[in-house]
């Protein structure tokens, strides 16, 4: 894993504890992401960072983020800390990434209920 910057802003001790580790490869429609998972207070963390294909030769990364229970099943979504921490730990630096919520009349999959997802933003919005 490449030397990282330091989280910006406040992050909670739970969160600052949290090592995640690559644990293999995961296919993901058009690309293969990296899968990679962090032990976390009753349960586990796991994340899937890809380049997926969001028009024709257009490729975006996304991070997917989730929780689970000690027996592995999804019990919550993760909190902010959790989710900032995968971003800032396994997320190139250089890359602005959003949450996003679809408008009302948008077509809305909803596969894994306490999954969240960033999408990287190709505008310079913090700038």
């Amino acid at each position: 894993m490449p030397e990282l910057t330091p989280i910006p802003g406040s992050l909670s001790e739970e969160a600052r504890r949290l090592r995640w580790r690559l644990v293999g490869s995961v296919p993901v429609p058009g690309s293969v992401g990296r899968a990679y998972e962090a032990d976390s207070p009753g349960g586990r963390l796991r994340a899937i960072l890809s380049r997926d294909e969001v028009a024709p030769g257009r490729l975006l990364w996304h991070l997917s983020v989730s929780h689970t229970d000690r027996d592995g099943r999804p019990d919550r979504c993760p909190t902010w800390d959790e989710l900032k921490s995968a971003k800032y730990q396994l997320v190139p630096d250089d890359l602005v990434m959003v949450l996003i919520f679809p408008r009302r009349k948008a077509e809305y999959v909803n596969v894994h209920e306490t999954c969240l997802h960033l999408w990287e933003e190709e505008e310079p919005i913090d700038a």
